[in-house]
């Protein structure tokens, strides 16, 4: 037994690392693994001294959280006959991109509230650009970088148990396209008016993106590669995911189990239709699960419609600006409808909110450790 600011918990039988491992493939825990999503610059802007200064390893330590670390893929993503030039002015950054048909132009915005970029001009507009558009991937080579696969194995090898790593290679093609692309709203347009064009160019990028799957995963060190999807059906039809990107992820899933790694679906938008569908992709866990209202999936639906699948998150970040006790009878009350809780990684699901302290996780954090798990 391990004593706690004067309370008793049970000591642990398993490192963070082999808890995790255990939960994403299925297999028994000690207790509950507890991934507290702090360890960024958003939250940790909007802490007091000393809490914002220290190191992911003792902020976790303080938090009794287990550790989920971002390192690099070691793929270097070359086009030779591709060139972006970049300008920006205030907080918004112009991109043109030069292809032997023609120039694309889209801009980002930079948002300091969620500390990141986002489109607000995307690069595809024509017909005209689609052909433009098709250059990236038709002038795409992706080489191993020994230098970045020599720098993410260090950085694997400093995590050693302190957790699990991951690496994302990037985003399956119709969602890249609502996403970063064309947009969420003329993409469905021009699917409808230009349905043999979108068709060859989603084959373009599903072919280059197989390419970069394959050599991500036998280089990377890290145990998990993710597919970074956002999967919303806001944003897509479920007869679209099951058209376009089902098939894609299966494949890269294939290629990613292939050499070795964990396949992870990051998404974190409504997905409750469909779940028994993601329930058969090659895939360990399904990241971003988000609950009512942000998301429409609780852990329960997961439980039940994709058993196949570790469910990382399980809550939404307005949930942990509750009072605690609060807090505590919601996240008791989802853990109690699940059949078990033997494929659960509880988290924010998003970026930790700014407004939660770090008493309120690391209170969490303790009373997880006394949560019995039904295996």
């Amino acid at each position: 037994m391990s004593e706690i600011d004067g309370k008793v918990f049970p000591d642990d039988e398993l490192t963070s690392r082999q808890r995790l491992l255990a939960a994403y493939r299925g297999e028994e825990v000690d207790r509950l693994p507890y991934w507290a999503k702090v360890t960024n610059p958003t939250w940790r802007a909007a802490q007091p001294e000393p809490v914002r200064n220290w190191s992911n390893e003792e902020l976790l330590d303080y938090l009794h959280a287990d550790g989920l670390v971002g390192v690099g893929h070691g793929v270097s993503v070359v086009r030779p006959h591709v060139r972006t030039e970049r300008s920006t002015e205030g907080n918004v950054e112009t991109r043109v991109t030069h292809t032997p048909d023609g120039d694309l132009i889209e801009q980002w915005t930079w948002d300091p509230d969620s500390a990141s970029w986002h489109p607000t001009e995307f690069p595809v507009k024509t017909l005209a650009d689609l052909a433009c558009f098709r250059w990236v991937y038709t002038d795409l080579e992706c080489p191993a970088n020994e230098q970045a696969v020599a720098r993410s194995r260090a950085h694997c090898q400093q995590v050693g148990e302190r957790g699990m790593t991951l690496c994302g290679w990037g985003t399956s093609p119709l969602m890249h396209l609502v996403e970063h692309v064309i947009g969420p709203i003329n993409v469905h347009l021009m699917l409808q008016d230009h349905p043999d064009e979108m068709a060859e160019l989603l084959a373009l990028m599903h072919a280059a993106n197989v390419a970069l799957v394959r050599t991500v995963a036998r280089n990377t060190a890290a145990d998990i590669v993710c597919s970074v999807e956002n999967t919303s059906t806001t944003l897509i039809s479920p007869t679209q995911f099951r058209e376009y990107s089902y098939q894609h992820l299966c494949d890269y899933g294939r290629e990613i189990k292939a050499a070795g790694k964990l396949h992870e679906l990051h998404m974190c938008g409504h997905t409750r239709v469909l779940l028994r569908e993601i329930n058969t992709i090659p895939a360990a866990s399904i990241e971003a699960y988000t609950s009512p209202t942000l998301g429409n999936t609780r852990l329960v639906d997961g439980r039940t419609d994709a058993p196949s699948k570790t469910l990382v998150g399980g809550t939404n970040v307005n949930v942990w600006l509750w009072p605690l006790e609060k807090l505590q009878q919601y996240l008791a009350a989802e853990l109690e409808a699940c059949p078990d809780n033997r494929r659960t990684v509880l988290t924010t699901a998003g970026v930790a909110p700014p407004g939660c302290p770090a008493e309120k996780f690391r209170a969490v954090g303790e009373w997880l450790r006394t949560v019995p798990v039904r295996q």
